[in-house]
């Protein structure tokens, strides 16, 4: 069903240098949800599997897998990235660079080891306080993003190319590199570059990156995959400034016997967050529909969403406590893309269009677009 050039109301369904390469901030850093805010950031889709049959499949599954790496044939660079749940790598596999991400919080002198190439000894590796059971839900959100990882492949997604899954050692996931950056960092160094408060790319790159993002939910949620935490920092650019969709930690495969609410409430990063997740309320494929919305506002404004609620991002998630329903100001985006945010963003869930429709409705812009020099001849 097409929305575009509809009524905006009610729509009708839903740095200093360069910008830092191929980091990927998980659910884990800057606005996450922990404590008062929400549950826990991990959860199982399914109904009654428990956390130690759950590593035990997760194990099992990957060693009997085709895509296990070796550690030899890497060659560690440098350092990318750290949160509290992994540490990112740049590296060089078969010739060709190449991202790592191994489970944990690395020290100093384990990161040093990985670079300089050094056999890490089994007692090292990931360096975190907490108990057995906290370390092992690390290990197993990364075996969870492998085991997703491994059985999805489409050119909108970053590439998985492997892991490397020995005892006692970390984790490591192996992924493409992409020299672009994320797209949040991406927008701060263009920013910097024009010396500009609000930097925003013309419409056309805006529809192509737009488009980009559809099509991998739309691969996604037909797989009743869920991704959870689509924001910014979890968009890659490829030296062509093509874009990827990255950072499946947290993503969930919706199980069918289950109900929505069997899905963890209070996951995702704030800023970008449904308000059924934030309220703990069933939610399903929606939430990442609502987050693509926000995410076409971020890309044609050059302002974050809900910025006009001030800097932090906690007080968007209190006026969804309250009841409020607060919205990005739609006037800052260019008019031809305001009724697909606002049928993105809609209230309710079931409104809300799949991201199928959200790809024909920018298809239809895309053809304006291009059509307009024609219209003048």
């Amino acid at each position: 069903m097409s929305v575009v050039g509809a009524s905006i109301v009610e729509p009708a369904w839903k740095v200093t240098s360069s910008f830092a390469p191929q980091i990927s901030t998980s659910t884990c850093d800057g606005d996450e949800v922990e404590g008062s805010m929400g549950r826990a950031v991990t959860g199982s889709t399914d109904c009654s599997e428990d956390s130690t049959t759950r590593h035990q499949r997760l194990w099992t599954r990957a060693l009997d897998s085709r895509w296990k790496l070796s550690r030899t044939d890497f060659k560690m660079k440098k350092e990318l990235s750290r949160t509290l749940k992994s540490t990112l790598y740049q590296a060089t596999w078969q010739g060709v660079d190449v991202v790592v991400k191994c489970a944990g919080l690395h020290d100093e002198e384990t990161s040093r080891q990985l670079q300089s190439n050094q056999e890490l000894q089994p007692a090292n590796g990931m360096h975190r306080k907490g108990d057995d059971q906290e370390d092992r839900g690390i290990s197993d959100e990364l075996l969870h993003e492998i085991d997703l990882l491994s059985s999805l492949r489409h050119p909108d997604l970053v590439m998985f190319l492997g892991a490397c899954i020995d005892p006692h050692l970390p984790i490591m996931c192996v992924t493409d590199f992409l020299p672009g950056g994320d797209l949040e960092r991406y927008f701060m160094f263009q920013r910097k570059k024009h010396d500009v408060a609000i930097w925003r790319p013309g419409l056309p790159q805006v529809l192509q990156w737009s488009s980009a993002i559809g099509r991998a939910l739309n691969y996604l949620h037909d797989r009743d995959v869920v991704h959870r935490d689509l924001k910014p920092l979890n968009l890659l650019l490829t030296k062509h400034l093509e874009i990827k969709v990255s950072d499946f930690g947290i993503s969930r495969l919706m199980a069918r016997e289950c109900d929505g609410y069997s899905m963890t409430g209070g996951i995702g990063s704030w800023r970008y967050m449904a308000p059924e997740v934030v309220r703990h309320q069933a939610y399903d494929q929606k939430v990442d529909i609502y987050a693509y919305g926000l995410i076409m506002y971020f890309m044609s404004s050059g302002k974050a969403p809900f910025h006009q609620l001030g800097p932090d991002a906690e007080a968007i998630l209190q006026q969804y406590i309250r009841g409020k329903e607060p919205r990005p100001v739609l006037l800052d985006c260019p008019t031809k893309l305001r009724p697909i945010m606002a049928s993105a963003w809609h209230v309710n869930p079931a409104e809300r269009p799949s991201a199928q429709d959200v790809l024909e409705n920018l298809d239809l812009v895309q053809t304006s677009v291009s059509c307009a020099p024609c219209a003048q001849m």
